[in-house]
């Protein structure tokens, strides 16, 4: 039951387990079945299951946080592609285009959503499924019982903190290049306002960023493709850093 509590709470939260197109139903079944392969192995790791039924509740709702916990620091890296998106929108002049993103039935634009589409088949692709169930396997050696006390609390935030400044460094590096040559292009948009006042260059503009915007986004889809894979493996760096720093 505490192993099951945990799995529960990975796939919770986890992107692409915790979609709105997977009922609950199905991924308690998957978290059972999980459970029965992994308690073999990770059993002896598991605390003394406590005499008063009290105690036990608190203690599965500890391994439903733990569980949380190592879901959130792989999602964090979906919300890196995100945001690497709302800046393609934004110099695109996308914004205001939104759709129904399938897998977390949120609209966002469009751009932002095919990032989303195009990270899951990354996730799935390279097998990072895989990984997520090892290293939580992992997590049952390493990460006993949640306790809040200052060491704990300490290496949580720490983790936190390392976590969502990759984030921003992902997001950055899948979005610069498309943000650079539009900067260029803005530069020679004003060059040529100034030297032909004449040519409406501000309603040529739209268009011509567009255009430009889209060529170079294809253009670059395999190093998008390669700054994704990079940033998962980053992220179950960033769990493991959460579990070396875990108090024995």
């Amino acid at each position: 039951m505490l192993m099951f509590a945990r799995l529960l709470g990975l796939f919770m939260i986890t992107p692409v387990f915790s979609s709105e197109s997977i009922p609950v139903t199905l991924r308690m079944i998957l978290s059972f079945l999980i459970t029965i392969i992994l308690f073999p192995v990770s059993s002896g790791f598991l605390p003394v299951v406590p005499a008063d039924m009290l105690t036990y509740g608190l203690l599965v709702i500890s391994e439903i946080m733990i569980g949380l916990l190592i879901g959130f620091m792989v999602t964090i890296f979906f919300a890196a592609f995100q945001m690497a998106g709302d800046f393609f929108n934004v110099q695109l002049g996308f914004a205001y285009t939104e759709v129904l993103d399938p897998m977390t039935q949120v609209s966002l634009p469009v751009i932002s959503s095919l990032k989303n589409l195009m990270a899951i088949l990354v996730f799935l692709s390279m097998g990072a499924h895989r990984m997520m169930i090892k290293s939580l396997a992992y997590s049952f050696e390493k990460i006993r019982i949640l306790n809040f006390n200052p060491e704990t609390n300490q290496g949580i935030y720490k983790s936190l903190e390392h976590a969502i400044g990759a984030m921003f460094v992902v997001a950055f590096k899948i979005s610069l290049p498309v943000l650079g040559i539009l900067f260029l292009v803005t530069i020679a948009e004003a060059l040529m306002g100034k030297a032909a006042p004449q040519l409406n260059i501000l309603q040529l503009s739209f268009p011509i960023k567009v255009l430009i915007g889209l060529i170079v986004l294809i253009s670059i889809t395999s190093f998008i493709v390669a700054q994704m894979e990079s940033a998962f493996m980053v992220s179950f760096d960033k769990i493991d850093e959460l579990y070396r720093g875990w108090p024995n």
